[in-house]
This record gives structure tokens, C-alpha cells and sequence, in this order.
């Protein structure tokens, strides 16, 4: 089919569309419905009470945004530190237990222990208040790590002699 050809098609069947159209008629009442609300669409009012609520509605989902963030700190600055009993089985050190990071233990929820041994600045950027006794005092720290079943810190043990 060349251009010529689709174009007189495409001519003959706009024409039958054009007498299709002429003989069907619309009801007055859907034709004063699309009227008015095309009217309604074109009115400069509605497009400020359309970008008002816009504007409301993006204010109350970043204010729920922001309640919701501050509900989740606030639950986790006031969650009680992770408290272990002491061991008394491998050091006769008194231990103290300082959550750190994830959530508290969960019931059964397996836990590794993990001994290591870390500078002392270490427990300052922990959030592990630890005083600086003079310079004869040791500049490494034993501590055990809490280590939960997602690999997550979920506390840190130190001596209470360390503190």
C-alpha cells in the first residue's frame, strides 16, 4: 500500500466516522455533566484548593515521618542496657554489661561471646565512660563482645576494673 492510498483510507474512514458521530446523539444530561466539569477543571480557584490540600497532605505524611522516626529514638534511647551475670568461671574480674548497638537479647536467641582485646580510645567512642588514671596505666582493654545470631554488637562486657 503505497502513501496515496493510505491517505484516501485514511479519509473514507474518518468521513464514516464523521456520520457515525452526526447520527448518534448525547444525552443532554452527560453533556452538561462533562461541561461543568470541564468548567470546574479551568477554574483557577480549584487549582489553588487542589494545590493547597497537595501541600497539606505532603506537611502531615513528613510530620507522621518525623513522629514516627522520633517515637523509634526515643524507644531506643530509653531501652534498659543488656545485663549478664558475671563470669566467675574463667577470670575473678567483677564485669559490668554496656549495650551498644541492635536490640535487646531476644528469648533463646543464640549468642556468641567474643574476647578481644582493643585501645582504650576505644571505649570512649563506644559510649563507655572510661577515666585516664595516669600513664602507667595499661593502653589496651579486654572486653567481650555480645555477638547475636545476625552477626549484629548487641553488648559489650568490660571489667569494672577497666572503668
Amino acid at each position: 500500500m503505497n502513501h496515496s492510498e493510505r491517505r484516501d483510507t485514511l479519509a473514507q474512514s474518518l468521513r464514516i466516522l464523521a456520520k457515525i458521530e452526526a447520527a448518534s446523539e448525547t444525552p443532554a444530561r452527560v453533556e452538561a455533566a462533562v461541561m461543568a466539569r470541564w468548567d470546574t477543571e479551568r477554574d483557577p480557584r480549584h487549582r489553588t484548593r487542589t494545590r493547597t490540600r497537595r501541600i497539606v497532605r505532603v506537611a502531615t505524611t513528613v510530620a507522621a515521618g518525623i513522629t514516627f522516626v522520633s517515637v523509634l529514638a526515643w524507644q531506643r534511647g530509653t531501652s534498659s542496657p543488656v545485663r549478664l551475670k558475671p563470669d566467675t568461671t574463667n577470670t575473678p574480674a567483677t564485669y559490668t554489661t554496656v549495650a551498644v548497638v541492635g536490640g535487646p537479647l531476644m528469648a533463646d536467641e543464640p549468642i556468641r561471646v567474643v574476647r578481644m582485646r582493643v585501645a582504650r580510645s576505644v571505649l570512649g567512642e563506644l559510649g563507655i565512660p572510661s577515666s585516664q588514671r595516669g600513664t602507667a596505666q595499661v593502653e589496651t582493654v579486654d572486653i567481650e563482645v555480645l555477638v547475636g545470631e545476625d552477626g549484629v554488637a548487641r553488648g559489650v562486657r568490660v571489667p569494672i576494673s577497666e572503668l
